[in-house]
């Protein structure tokens, strides 16, 4: 009876916290789609492709000072929290490694820097993006992720983000404010970092503390860090490369195509994250059964909703970027229909590494199919940029996600990932996505305002979803 209880308080807080970190994503979400248009209205399409890139660059940066930790601590540290003594040793040496990857990741950047004139003469710039990467490593956010406490983290990103958005309608008015909206972008990581660390004390007390199990640590994180850099390279090069071969004009077409694909796909990350700690401590339990049911039934349930959320922005994509950027970025629409169907490959694809290999430790599989997308995304964006631009930059994002589906998808059936779900997925599709089809083009028929059009496709498709979820599972629960 107690063990039931305990099933039934585990299941109950899981809830709570995707409930937690949904909200926090989908409010992460918000904020741009509240600040974007304001900014693309205060900069010109070239300012907003030149800030973008910046970005891109910054964020290979960041990728080095992760170094692959905060997966690694959230799926190895978790199996390891019930002991306290041993998680704060853990701790201890991945926060370690991390210093040592962000004061690696900060000297490079200030090399290149000085040597390239074009960045060189916006030093200031790089001197204040340098300051996330320091404050992200500062605050150690994977510590929070081990011990599930997404209600600080949600609360404290809501109030910060406000900060945020306060102080860029004050201070950014107007084209030559560029380095001010850089400042404005950094003081939210700051403030989280700080907070952090003072929050997480009653969890552990991070130190630096070197000794020979980093060498054990380092081994493990090479092939997260290498996949990592494989990811980011078919995520990111797309809009480095544009910016090089095509002008930052397509990069700043491009840029509100993303925006809005991320954040779908975000949201979906968001659910998936909330069960790597669970299920990691399954599989450091040894309870294979138990991990493979609550896969099926979070693929059975993410599944159609991604779908759903994918037919949705094709169904609306020139609306949304006309709200979300104006009408002089509508040449972005063929991009956003093609990143939207992406979007169903890159959820899954974050199912099948985060939540299934890496906590099985398939860390080199992982690695080895993420560069294989990246090599394929390099290549075909080398031929097809030049002459596709920004549409072409989408198609290999696209192909890139295919590929790694396939890759990963063959090694989660050796685990019996997906083994007889094919069926059920289709029985929901074939409920769920007729429907939103009708339900978009009916309302663009009636309803003439876009931004009302938008809400109310959307709550009437939700409304649409949850009926049908909630009619498919008492049938299922019927025939069990």
């Amino acid at each position: 009876m107690a063990e039931l209880q305990e099933v039934r308080n585990q299941t109950k807080s899981l809830k709570i916290n995707l409930v937690l970190n949904v909200v926090k994503t989908f409010v992460s979400m918000c904020f741009p789609l509240i600040t974007y248009p304001y900014i693309t209205r205060i900069f010109s399409v070239e300012d907003v492709g030149k800030i973008n890139f910046y970005l891109s660059i910054i964020s290979y940066f960041q990728l080095i000072a992760y170094f692959g930790i905060p997966t690694y601590a959230v799926s190895i540290g978790s199996g390891k929290r019930d002991n306290i003594k041993c998680f704060n040793r853990f701790a201890d040496e991945v926060y370690t490694l991390s210093v040592l990857s962000t004061f690696i990741s900060c000297s490079l950047l200030g090399v290149i820097v000085g040597r390239i004139h074009s960045f060189s003469d916006e030093w200031k710039i790089w001197v204040v993006l340098s300051v996330s990467i320091i404050f992200n490593t500062l605050g150690a956010e994977w510590l929070l992720q081990v011990y599930e406490d997404y209600f600080f983290m949600t609360l404290r990103y809501i109030f910060i983000q406000i900060a945020g958005v306060v102080l860029l309608f004050i201070f950014v008015r107007n084209s030559t404010d560029m380095t001010k909206y850089f400042i404005i972008y950094v003081i939210p990581c700051v403030l989280t970092g700080l907070s952090n660390r003072l929050y997480e004390k009653r969890y552990c007390r991070l130190k630096i503390r070197i000794n020979k199990e980093i060498q054990f640590h380092l081994k493990a994180l090479f092939p997260i860090f290498f996949s990592n850099i494989a990811t980011i390279i078919y995520i990111n090069s797309d809009i480095t490369m544009l910016g090089i071969l095509c002008g930052e004009k397509s990069v700043g077409l491009y840029s509100i195509s993303t925006k809005i694909y991320n954040v779908g796909k975000n949201i979906f990350f968001a659910m998936t994250a909330v069960y790597v700690p669970r299920l990691s401590l399954l599989i450091q339990k040894k309870e294979f059964s138990v991990f493979s049911e609550k896969v099926h039934k979070f693929i059975m349930d993410i599944l159609p909703l991604t779908i759903a959320a994918a037919v949705g922005i094709i169904g609306l994509g020139s609306e949304l970027i006309s709200l979300f950027a104006g009408l002089s970025y509508l040449e972005g629409v063929k991009s956003l229909h093609i990143l939207a169907v992406a979007i169903v490959f890159a959820v899954l694809n974050g199912i099948n590494t985060t939540i299934i290999l890496i906590p099985l430790r398939e860390e080199k599989l992982v690695l080895k199919a993420t560069i294989c997308s990246a090599v394929l995304n390099l290549m075909l964006n080398i031929i097809l940029l030049p002459v596709y631009q920004q549409n072409g930059a989408a198609f290999t994002t696209l192909l890139a996600e295919i590929l790694l589906f396939i890759i990963t998808t063959r090694r989660c059936y050796n685990y019996n990932i997906y083994k007889n779900l094919s069926k059920k997925i289709i029985k929901n599709i074939i409920a769920i996505i007729p429907m939103i089809i009708c339900i978009i083009l009916i309302f663009k028929v009636f309803i003439k305002n876009m931004f009302v059009r938008c809400m109310v496709s959307t709550i009437v498709s939700i409304v649409w979803y949850i009926f049908i979820k909630m009619f498919m599972d008492k049938k299922v629960r019927q025939e069990t």
